[in-house]
Protein backbone atom coordinates (compact mmCIF):
# COMPACT_ATOMS: atom_id res chain seq x y z
CA UNK A 1 0.00 0.00 0.00
CA UNK A 2 1.19 3.48 -0.14
CA UNK A 3 2.27 5.12 2.82
CA UNK A 4 0.22 8.72 4.35
CA UNK A 5 0.92 11.72 2.24
CA UNK A 6 2.61 10.20 -0.42
CA UNK A 7 -0.24 10.33 -2.74
CA UNK A 8 0.03 13.73 -5.33
CA UNK A 9 -2.65 14.81 -7.85
CA UNK A 10 -1.78 15.63 -11.10
CA UNK A 11 -0.99 19.60 -10.83
CA UNK A 12 1.43 18.58 -7.95
CA UNK A 13 4.44 19.93 -9.69
CA UNK A 14 2.90 22.86 -10.57
CA UNK A 15 1.90 23.41 -7.20
CA UNK A 16 4.85 22.98 -5.79
CA UNK A 17 6.39 25.32 -8.63
CA UNK A 18 4.35 28.07 -7.25
CA UNK A 19 5.43 27.97 -3.89
CA UNK A 20 2.19 26.33 -2.52
CA UNK A 21 2.19 25.25 1.53
CA UNK A 22 1.74 21.35 1.27
CA UNK A 23 -0.27 19.37 3.69
CA UNK A 24 -0.73 15.45 4.12
CA UNK A 25 -4.73 15.71 3.73
CA UNK A 26 -6.15 12.27 3.15
CA UNK A 27 -2.93 10.21 1.46
CA UNK A 28 -2.39 12.93 -0.82
CA UNK A 29 0.09 15.63 -0.92
CA UNK A 30 -2.25 19.15 -1.35
CA UNK A 31 -1.49 22.64 -1.40
CA UNK A 32 -2.96 24.13 1.54
CA UNK A 33 -2.27 28.20 0.37
CA UNK A 34 0.33 29.53 -1.63
CA UNK A 35 1.45 33.55 -0.55
CA UNK A 36 -1.09 34.54 2.25
CA UNK A 37 -4.23 32.52 3.54
CA UNK A 38 -6.13 35.59 4.18
CA UNK A 39 -6.04 37.13 0.83
CA UNK A 40 -6.69 33.77 -0.83
CA UNK A 41 -9.70 32.83 1.51
CA UNK A 42 -11.39 36.79 0.82
CA UNK A 43 -10.67 36.12 -2.74
CA UNK A 44 -12.64 33.30 -2.70
CA UNK A 45 -15.73 34.85 -0.67
CA UNK A 46 -15.15 38.26 -2.68
CA UNK A 47 -14.35 36.97 -6.33
CA UNK A 48 -13.73 33.45 -7.09
CA UNK A 49 -10.46 30.52 -6.35
CA UNK A 50 -9.52 27.45 -8.04
CA UNK A 51 -9.04 24.52 -6.04
CA UNK A 52 -7.69 20.87 -6.84
CA UNK A 53 -9.78 18.78 -6.00
CA UNK A 54 -7.95 15.35 -7.83
CA UNK A 55 -7.66 13.91 -4.88
CA UNK A 56 -11.77 13.34 -4.43
CA UNK A 57 -12.83 10.25 -5.83
CA UNK A 58 -14.62 8.78 -8.56
CA UNK A 59 -17.35 5.93 -8.76
CA UNK A 60 -18.96 4.94 -11.51
CA UNK A 61 -22.04 2.84 -11.40
CA UNK A 62 -23.77 1.63 -14.17
CA UNK A 63 -26.28 -1.22 -15.13
CA UNK A 64 -29.53 -1.92 -15.20
CA UNK A 65 -29.16 -2.34 -11.30
CA UNK A 66 -27.95 0.51 -10.65
CA UNK A 67 -30.86 2.65 -9.38
CA UNK A 68 -31.78 -0.18 -7.19
CA UNK A 69 -28.28 -0.46 -5.83
CA UNK A 70 -28.24 3.19 -4.86
CA UNK A 71 -31.67 3.61 -3.67
CA UNK A 72 -30.51 0.79 -1.23
CA UNK A 73 -27.19 2.18 -0.01
CA UNK A 74 -27.68 6.14 -0.43
CA UNK A 75 -29.39 7.87 2.78
CA UNK A 76 -30.99 10.10 0.08
CA UNK A 77 -34.26 8.73 -2.11
CA UNK A 78 -33.56 8.95 -5.13
CA UNK A 79 -37.37 8.99 -5.57
CA UNK A 80 -38.14 12.05 -3.87
CA UNK A 81 -34.88 14.47 -3.92
CA UNK A 82 -35.22 17.01 -6.10
CA UNK A 83 -35.65 20.57 -5.31
CA UNK A 84 -38.18 21.89 -3.20
CA UNK A 85 -41.20 19.64 -4.65
CA UNK A 86 -39.02 16.89 -4.00
CA UNK A 87 -38.94 15.22 -7.37
CA UNK A 88 -37.09 11.82 -8.65
CA UNK A 89 -33.52 12.66 -9.50
CA UNK A 90 -33.17 12.73 -13.54
CA UNK A 91 -29.99 13.20 -15.79
CA UNK A 92 -27.77 16.17 -15.54
CA UNK A 93 -29.13 16.24 -11.33
CA UNK A 94 -27.27 15.30 -8.56
CA UNK A 95 -27.57 15.13 -5.46
CA UNK A 96 -25.65 15.27 -1.95
CA UNK A 97 -26.32 12.39 1.19
CA UNK A 98 -24.35 9.43 2.45
CA UNK A 99 -23.25 5.86 2.49
CA UNK A 100 -23.85 3.93 5.16
CA UNK A 101 -22.46 0.44 6.49
CA UNK A 102 -25.06 -2.24 7.82
CA UNK A 103 -25.09 -0.95 11.09
CA UNK A 104 -26.04 2.41 9.86
CA UNK A 105 -22.66 3.88 9.89
CA UNK A 106 -21.56 6.34 7.93
CA UNK A 107 -19.13 5.11 5.30
CA UNK A 108 -18.89 8.71 3.53
CA UNK A 109 -20.23 11.62 2.14
CA UNK A 110 -21.26 11.89 -1.07
CA UNK A 111 -22.84 13.60 -4.54
CA UNK A 112 -24.43 11.13 -6.65
CA UNK A 113 -24.87 11.94 -9.86
CA UNK A 114 -27.74 10.90 -12.52
CA UNK A 115 -26.28 10.52 -15.92
CA UNK A 116 -28.72 8.10 -17.54
CA UNK A 117 -31.03 5.53 -16.34
CA UNK A 118 -28.20 2.75 -16.11
CA UNK A 119 -25.41 5.11 -15.61
CA UNK A 120 -24.49 7.19 -12.23
CA UNK A 121 -21.15 8.99 -10.91
CA UNK A 122 -20.22 9.01 -7.30
CA UNK A 123 -17.95 11.44 -5.83
CA UNK A 124 -16.46 10.43 -2.55
CA UNK A 125 -13.53 12.14 -0.29
CA UNK A 126 -10.01 11.31 -0.81
CA UNK A 127 -9.06 7.54 -0.16
CA UNK A 128 -13.01 6.62 -0.12
CA UNK A 129 -13.12 5.65 -3.73
CA UNK A 130 -12.19 1.94 -3.42
CA UNK A 131 -14.12 1.11 0.15
CA UNK A 132 -17.09 2.86 -1.07
CA UNK A 133 -16.74 0.97 -4.50
CA UNK A 134 -16.23 -2.37 -2.33
CA UNK A 135 -19.05 -1.21 -0.67
CA UNK A 136 -21.48 -1.25 -3.47
CA UNK A 137 -20.08 -4.24 -4.84
CA UNK A 138 -20.45 -6.20 -2.42
CA UNK A 139 -24.40 -5.36 -1.50
CA UNK A 140 -24.95 -5.73 -5.75
CA UNK A 141 -24.02 -9.47 -5.03
CA UNK A 142 -25.70 -9.96 -1.88
CA UNK A 143 -28.71 -8.68 -3.74
CA UNK A 144 -27.94 -10.14 -6.96
CA UNK A 145 -28.22 -7.01 -8.65
CA UNK A 146 -26.63 -6.63 -12.03
CA UNK A 147 -24.16 -3.46 -12.03
CA UNK A 148 -20.72 -2.74 -12.88
CA UNK A 149 -19.28 -0.85 -10.36
CA UNK A 150 -15.65 0.94 -11.56
CA UNK A 151 -13.19 2.96 -9.04
CA UNK A 152 -11.92 5.67 -10.88
CA UNK A 153 -9.88 6.57 -8.13
CA UNK A 154 -6.45 8.49 -9.21
CA UNK A 155 -7.13 8.27 -13.03
CA UNK A 156 -9.12 11.51 -13.06
CA UNK A 157 -8.03 15.04 -12.45
CA UNK A 158 -10.83 18.11 -11.04
CA UNK A 159 -10.19 21.39 -10.72
CA UNK A 160 -13.35 23.97 -9.17
CA UNK A 161 -14.10 27.07 -9.20
CA UNK A 162 -15.50 28.69 -6.25
CA UNK A 163 -16.74 32.14 -5.59
CA UNK A 164 -19.25 34.60 -6.54
CA UNK A 165 -17.71 35.77 -9.70
CA UNK A 166 -17.21 32.35 -10.72
CA UNK A 167 -19.95 32.31 -13.41
CA UNK A 168 -18.52 35.18 -14.88
CA UNK A 169 -14.90 34.25 -15.17
CA UNK A 170 -16.36 30.78 -16.80
CA UNK A 171 -18.76 32.68 -19.38
CA UNK A 172 -15.47 34.17 -20.65
CA UNK A 173 -13.53 30.56 -20.75
CA UNK A 174 -15.86 28.23 -22.20
CA UNK A 175 -16.73 27.99 -25.83
CA UNK A 176 -20.35 28.38 -25.79
CA UNK A 177 -21.12 29.90 -22.37
CA UNK A 178 -25.03 30.39 -22.89
CA UNK A 179 -25.49 26.30 -24.23
CA UNK A 180 -23.42 25.46 -21.11
CA UNK A 181 -25.72 28.22 -18.22
CA UNK A 182 -28.76 27.43 -20.01
CA UNK A 183 -31.02 25.10 -17.69
CA UNK A 184 -28.59 24.83 -15.32
CA UNK A 185 -30.31 25.02 -11.75
CA UNK A 186 -28.54 24.30 -8.21
CA UNK A 187 -27.30 20.42 -8.01
CA UNK A 188 -27.22 20.26 -11.73
CA UNK A 189 -24.74 19.01 -14.21
CA UNK A 190 -23.33 18.88 -17.78
CA UNK A 191 -20.65 17.02 -19.60
CA UNK A 192 -19.05 13.55 -19.19
CA UNK A 193 -15.32 12.83 -18.53
CA UNK A 194 -15.77 10.22 -21.31
CA UNK A 195 -15.96 12.32 -24.93
CA UNK A 196 -17.63 9.11 -26.39
CA UNK A 197 -20.46 9.47 -23.76
CA UNK A 198 -23.54 11.29 -25.30
CA UNK A 199 -23.65 13.52 -21.97
CA UNK A 200 -20.43 15.25 -23.14
CA UNK A 201 -22.02 16.29 -26.12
Amino acid sequence: GTRMGTKKTPLFDWHAGQGANIVEFGDYLMPVWYASSKDEHLAVVRAAGLFDTSHMAVVRVLGPGAFDLLQWCFTRDLCACVGKDSAPITPGKCVYGAFLDEHGHAIDDSIVYKVADEEYVVVVNASMGGPIAAHLAGQAKARNLNVRVIDLTDQLGKIDIQGPASIKIMWKLLKSPEQVFDKLPYFSFKGHFDPASPFAK
